[in-house]
């Protein structure tokens, strides 16, 4: 309460300073706060989506590995069915390794899951039968990229293979490239090779969870499917989404599947990295803000000053020309000060009075009188919009026939009753966006945007049979003649003009052709 009775006896000057210092520092305020939430999201979006886009190129990439690395084994399988006689294995697989850098091995097994040819030497012994654990490849007879596993070498690899089938379609066994996964392997060199700089890192995973690159070599071969982006990762979906790792950080991931082989790929950047570099931009924001809000207060408060006096001053002027009226309003207004109460009604009374007055004028220096049409200057309105816009228009150019001849027999009251008659019924004829004009004593012009000429010379038929069957009192009927113009070409002030002019021609042809009918320019 002894706030709002300082209120009650404060003036104007301290009124606006306590409000727009007050009005400043909320808005200061909530626009840093605004601020920092929108930074907030962008850079966590933009975070996600970079990350969901690395994720979809890597993995694309090790796709387009994959895909091509089967296709040279494929080429090789059908090398050895058709010269498996006098092509030796042996140089194959040498080729298979050594013609690119995708695969670090290469073997050939028969029929009898016996290795026959290898490469490089040592990698496994010629004779070598495999193991019922390792012949994935040799039970499928199909091609395949195997499951990670261990071999015998102690590496962790996936299996490129294909079968190799003779002429008659006798299975004859199957080539393999194999690719180390946790050494210098193709697939290993294009997970290292990526681009960030910072805490970013990326790893991939298989259908079961198993990691198969992790920027620690020491992790692969890790399960890590309870880990909810790695279950993303393991449907084979492509996204984006906030998580966290396996040591409880919130990470920013995005993740991409590589469907030849059912891995995920996922790119992932600590959160707190993000909001760090956040935290360092707001806060410059703030100390940079800071002397131009100090500027802002010393302004408001010498503005302040400068503000209230003039109002004061014409407050107190005010006073001078109250009346009956104006006490009345002043009592229902609740002014909580005297400046307001004063301002508040001189300024709404001229500002009502002055709507009022422009409105009236508005509407009759654009409306005729008679009709409640558009008179020539509200036509003229509308044509400089139709030539703003650009928009094509037909227009009817309609005259009522014998009208003076109405005039002489039953006098211009009966007459003016007629063209309102005739104006009510156009009015309730054409479309909402149409316009119809009196443009004279018995003339008016109707507008019709976005219309062609064929469709205006029906329009303009369908009006004059409905006002040849409307009954007049004691005129009985009245018939119309009506001409029809339309802008063919680019709108302008001419070509507007030219479909007036068009419109008053055909309008004198329909007269002459013996009046209640319609002609255009082409008829």
């Amino acid at each position: 309460m002894p706030f709002l009775r300082y209120l009650v006896r404060t003036d104007l000057r301290r009124l606006i300073l306590l409000l727009t210092i007050g009005s400043v520092l909320v808005t200061l305020g909530n626009s840093y706060l605004a601020i920092y939430n929108v930074q907030r999201q962008l850079l966590m979006s933009n975070t996600l989506e970079a990350n969901q886009r690395y994720a979809a190129k890597v993995a694309e990439s090790a796709q387009m590995l994959l895909t091509s690395a089967q296709h040279s084994v494929a080429f090789s399988a059908n090398l050895l069915a058709n010269n498996l006689g006098s092509y030796s294995p042996d140089e194959e697989v040498q080729r298979l390794v050594l013609q690119s850098e995708v695969f670090n091995s290469a073997i050939v097994v028969n029929q009898d899951a016996e290795v026959v040819a290898v490469y490089p030497e040592g990698t496994i012994s010629k004779g070598y039968v495999l193991p019922e654990n390792t012949r994935q490849s040799f039970y499928e007879r199909k091609p395949l990229i195997t499951n990670p596993f261990h071999s015998i070498s102690g590496n962790v690899l996936v299996s490129i293979s294909h079968p190799i089938f003779d002429n008659q379609g006798q299975y004859l066994g199957y080539i393999s490239g194999t690719i180390y996964l946790n050494r210098n392997g193709s697939i290993s060199r294009l997970m290292r090779e990526h681009f960030f700089t910072d805490a970013t890192y990326l790893y991939v995973v298989d259908q079961y969870g198993e990691l198969l690159f992790h920027a620690d070599s020491k992790r692969i071969g890790e399960n890590v499917s309870q880990m909810p982006i790695v279950q993303q990762a393991m449907s084979l979906a492509e996204g984006s989404r906030e998580a966290k790792n396996s040591l409880n950080i919130n990470m920013l991931a995005g993740y991409a599947p590589v469907p030849a082989s059912n891995w995920g790929v996922v790119v992932q950047r600590p959160k707190e990295l993000v909001m760090s570099a956040l935290n360092n931009q707001m806060m410059n924001v703030l100390w940079r803000s800071l002397p131009i809000a100090v500027i802002t207060l010393m302004i408001i408060w010498v503005m302040a000053y400068l503000i209230s006096k003039p109002l004061r001053q014409l407050a107190k002027n005010a006073g001078n020309v109250n009346d009956e009226n104006v006490q009345g309003q002043i009592v229902s207004i609740r002014s909580w000060y005297f400046e307001a109460s004063q301002l508040k009604m001189a300024v709404l009374n001229a500002i009502g009075l002055l709507n009022e007055r422009i409105h009236k004028l508005d509407v009759d220096s654009n409306t005729d009188p008679l009709t409640q049409l558009c008179n020539r200057r509200g036509m003229q309105r509308w044509l400089d919009k139709f030539e703003t816009t650009g928009q094509k228009f037909s227009v009817l150019a309609l005259d009522i026939d014998h009208f003076k001849a109405v005039n002489d027999r039953f006098g211009h009251d009966v007459g003016d009753q007629v063209i309102k008659l005739l104006a009510n019924n156009m009015s309730a004829f054409i479309q909402e966006n149409d316009l119809a004009c009196r443009v004279g004593g018995e003339e008016f012009l109707i507008f019709l945007p976005d219309t062609q000429c064929d469709k205006a010379v029906d329009i303009a038929n369908s009006l004059c049979e409905r006002i040849a069957c409307m009954p007049i009192p004691k005129v009985k009927q009245i018939t119309v003649s009506i001409g029809v113009g339309c802008v063919q070409e680019e709108v302008s002030a001419r070509t507007i003009d030219l479909a007036i002019k068009q419109a008053d021609t055909a309008l004198y042809r329909a007269k002459e052709a013996g009046r209640n009918c319609v002609r255009s320019e082409d008829n």
